[in-house]
């Protein structure tokens, strides 16, 4: 009888691992399929020039780097300006995002 007992529970045991096991790993696959999600509508996302307010995406060919952060523009010029003063920019920028 103690031998039955003992084989039950180690079979529960291993199923409760086994179990355990593979809700671990349907959670990092969900995780990962969420990040590629992500970062698709990232890339696709719409967004401002800074500069003019037009919208652009991110696969347009004029960016520039201020501070790590990564800004996109609709056309050379605009990037030109925001590259000349990109303070004035992303203060007013700030202050239309604040609604002030």
């Amino acid at each position: 009888m103690r031998t039955l007992v003992l084989c039950i529970t180690i079979a529960m045991l291993a199923l409760g691992i086994l179990g355990c096991q593979q809700a671990q790993e349907t959670a990092e696959q969900a995780e990962t399929e969420v990040e590629a999600v992500v970062e698709e509508v990232v890339e696709e996302a719409p967004l401002a020039d800074p500069v003019c307010g037009m919208v652009v995406t991110a696969e347009t060919e004029w960016t520039a780097e201020y501070e790590g952060v990564t800004f996109y523009f609709c056309s050379e010029a605009c990037r030109d300006k925001f590259v000349e003063k990109p303070g004035e920019f992303l203060e007013a920028l700030g202050e239309e995002v604040i609604g002030t």
